[in-house]
């Protein structure tokens, strides 16, 4: 049996660019490849609760959800995989990063595509509307 997780994915915009994080090289999923926050929903946690928890851990910025996409699925490593994605607005672009990323780039939508991300990036952005 394959067992499923939820996440949620915060895509953050400042202004009109869009923060990519980059993940640590020791990372369990996606080593060194760019991204949007992202983390696991606690338990009896809403995932609204959840994207702003994770992008202030991620990242240190207060942000304001701005639109919840349609969940999304797919697997990987053996399990399952529900994506809860959301477009939060940030009110700074003064980004502190956690142990989980060695950089960070405020980019624009055009932009995002010269990086080597993390697979499915692109849907969470077509299931907000911004591709």
């Amino acid at each position: 049996m394959v067992k499923t997780y939820a996440i949620v994915t915060g895509v953050v915009r400042y202004k009109n660019r869009f923060l990519l994080l980059k993940r640590a090289p020791d990372s369990y999923t996606y080593p060194s490849r760019w991204s949007f926050c992202s983390g696991y929903i606690k338990e009896f946690e809403a995932a609204e609760d959840s994207v702003l928890r994770e992008i202030k851990e991620e990242t240190g910025l207060k942000v304001r959800i701005a639109k919840a996409a349609t969940p999304f699925y797919f697997t990987h490593l053996g399990k399952r995989w529900v994506v809860l994605g959301f477009l939060c607005t940030a009110s700074s672009d003064k980004v502190t990063l956690c142990h989980e990323n060695v950089a960070y780039r405020w980019v624009s939508k055009k932009e995002i595509k010269n990086y080597p991300l993390v697979p499915k990036l692109g849907k969470n952005l077509k299931m907000l509307g911004l591709l």
